[in-house]
C-alpha cells in the first residue's frame, strides 16, 4: 500500500520547485494536476518522473 499523502507532497513539492527555480509555468499546472489526482494517477505521475515508490511503501499496521 502506498502513502498516497507524502507521495502527492513531494510530488507537489517537485511541480513547486521547477516553477520557483526555472520560472516554468506548466510546472503549476502539473501541482494543480497533483492535488486533483486520484490515488492510481499519483502513481503514474511518480513513475513517469522516476520516484521510488518504495520510499512510499506504508507497513499493513499503519
Amino acid at each position: 500500500m502506498i502513502d498516497v499523502d507524502s507521495l502527492r507532497k513531494d510530488l507537489k513539492e517537485e511541480s513547486l520547485g521547477g516553477y520557483f527555480v526555472g520560472g516554468f509555468g506548466g510546472a503549476l499546472m502539473e501541482a494543480s494536476k497533483v492535488e486533483r489526482a486520484q490515488p492510481d494517477e499519483l502513481v503514474k505521475m511518480a513513475k513517469q518522473q522516476g520516484f521510488d515508490l518504495n520510499k512510499y511503501q506504508k507497513n499493513q499496521n499503519d
